[in-house]
């Protein structure tokens, strides 16, 4: 089996659908299985998955316990030498699988790759970044990575202030997105599986400080683009987001970081939600501001 394709459905019924579809299209020559994990969805998701038929394989959760632990399910049945995390709101375009597969056999030092993101207006989207050291996170806590003079200097942890640029060209970043998480089957044996202690968000960067602390690289290609219509897997709402976010920071901190680091994190995000929830309270959107006002007390 070259590649085990897990995709990871909650509520996302229509899009889910697609998902499948366009990964049967396109992808060709390559031995390929489809894995579906259901985080316990209410919509017509599992209908959906089981209008398949024995095209994919279906693994029912018995609870929604997050993107890490129902991945893990896939992943523990998984047969391939590659193992592709794929998100229900992903739509391939090309033969995106088999793309990857060759650009991983060309680059054997690499554990984790991603491709090249667009949205819904087919414009590419940032796919990752650097790891979240203290430095990194004040830039982008307090705007200044978005200042042309320093984005251009700094490697961001979200370098999203020109991803038309960053992400034009093969580069080998710290860590990439889950929606196209194409792993080595000898990286995964190396670093385990997800850690179930996240839910949601901070879950695949905390992966790929694994993988590299196990000497492999993360690589990002252009060679092939797939469509991402970011967070509507997740639900979709910037509260989810942006807790979500700030949680697997903290998370990360404190798991791969010094008390003193994890201090001056929480100091960081305090100032720096407090200072979002007053710019959003400027431009007369006092429900963003309150949640921001939430981050601060986590």
């Amino acid at each position: 089996m070259d590649v085990s394709v897990i995709i990871l459905s909650y509520n996302v019924a229509p899009l889910l659908k697609s998902c499948i579809e366009s990964v049967l299209k396109w992808t060709k020559d390559l031995e390929f299985e489809i894995i579906v994990v259901d985080n316990q969805s209410t919509d017509d998701s599992v209908e959906v998955i089981k209008s398949f038929g024995n095209k994919i394989k279906f693994i029912q959760s018995p609870e929604n316990g997050g993107f890490a632990k129902g991945n893990n399910l896939g992943i523990k049945v998984a047969q391939g030498k590659y193992i592709l995390l794929l998100n229900p709101d992903t739509v391939l375009l090309e033969n995106s699988v088999e793309r990857a597969f060759f650009w991983m056999e060309a680059h054997k030092d690499v554990g984790v790759s991603s491709c090249q993101l667009l949205d819904l207006n087919r414009q590419i989207t940032f796919t990752g970044g650097y790891f979240p050291t203290l430095p990194r996170v004040f830039l982008w806590a307090f705007f200044l990575d978005d200042l042309p003079g320093i984005s251009s200097v700094v490697n961001s942890y979200h370098p999203n202030w020109s991803a038309e640029k960053r992400f034009n060209k093969e580069f080998f970043p710290d860590w990439v997105t889950g929606a196209f998480f194409f792993m080595r089957r000898e990286a995964l044996d190396k670093v385990g599986l997800l850690d179930q202690d996240f839910f949601m968000y901070g879950e695949e960067l905390e992966w790929c400080i694994r993988v590299k602390k196990f000497g492999w690289k993360v690589g990002y290609t252009p060679l092939t683009k797939i469509v991402h219509l970011e967070r509507r897997s997740s639900g979709g709402g910037s509260e989810n987001a942006i807790l979500g976010e700030l949680k697997g920071l903290k998370l990360i901190y404190n798991k791969h970081f010094t008390p003193i680091a994890q201090y001056i994190l929480d100091l960081t995000l305090v100032f720096a939600s407090a200072l979002r929830a007053l710019l959003w309270l400027i431009r007369r959107d006092p429900k963003t501001a309150k949640v921001y006002l939430k981050a601060m007390t986590l």
